[in-house]
């Protein structure tokens, strides 16, 4: 039973949401950001979930008490600091679990922070850790560089709609991601390097047809080709999700 976690990259895509999940679960949660420097939208992603009484964010990150979970949501660590990387790494003295969270096809490239952070694990049977390794993943907050997000942003901006193409294998919703974690981590599942898939194989398919997308045939590193696989359930369908992410697209889009 997780009674408590932190998130690290409490503000990105993944994590965000699985702050959300865990809220549900009435996990108290607390969210980190990458970096100090926060822009508009980690601001508004922290308000959103802010008023929440199972969240708190913490800027000191001093934490000296027992955690059931420290999640590494990893894809935006490039811009941290020593003094940061430090803290982030000894943090990881304090965790029952840790659970590294990135998408594959950044597979090699953080593997040295995770070394670092493995460092401080005591050897104890009572510390475990698992890293989980993501197709590209839909929904709200998805990254501005993404096929999808360029191309309802064009639609809500109301522009032409151009030629734009997608390199994947495979699809995820962001909220079906985040309960998939949790369910994962909770079954005890003694697997140490995971790949998820949707257990829709039609997906991608579904996806590039829905938004008028091209699909490029990518060569999956041989690392990532024998991770064990984990089949997540599609509980929203495409069009749900594409839907879930205009209507937060648009709502920006409003405010801003």
């Amino acid at each position: 039973m997780m009674k408590n976690a932190v998130v690290l990259g409490a503000t990105t895509q993944v994590g965000f949401a699985l702050c959300q999940y865990l809220i549900d679960k009435e996990v108290d949660v607390t969210g980190v950001v990458w970096s100090e420097k926060m822009d508009g939208k980690s601001e508004e992603m922290l308000m959103e979930i802010g008023r929440n009484a199972f969240f708190s964010s913490q800027s000191e990150r001093f934490f000296n008490q027992s955690i059931d979970a420290v999640f590494y949501c990893l894809d935006e660590i490039d811009n941290l600091d020593e003094t940061e990387q430090k803290q982030y790494v000894d943090l990881a003295e304090h965790a029952k679990k840790l659970v590294f969270i990135s998408s594959y096809r950044k597979f090699g490239w953080n593997r040295e922070f995770r070394q670092q952070v493995m460092s401080k694990l005591s050897g104890s049977q009572d510390q475990a850790y698992c890293a989980i390794y993501l197709p590209m993943v839909y929904g709200p907050w998805q990254h501005e560089e993404e096929s999808v997000h360029k191309r309802l942003l064009e639609e809500l901006e109301q522009k032409e709609s151009v030629p734009m193409a997608i390199k994947e294998h495979d699809v995820l919703f962001v909220e079906d991601v985040s309960e998939a974690i949790y369910n994962f981590l909770i079954r005890n599942e003694d697997v140490k390097e995971v790949l998820f898939e949707n257990d829709n194989s039609k997906a991608l398919e579904e996806l590039i047809k829905e938004l008028n997308l091209t699909c490029l045939t990518i060569v999956e590193p041989e690392e990532v080709k024998k991770l064990t696989k984990y089949k997540v359930p599609q509980h929203h369908t495409i069009k749900e999700g594409i839907q879930a992410q205009r209507d937060q697209l648009n709502q920006r889009l409003k405010i801003d």
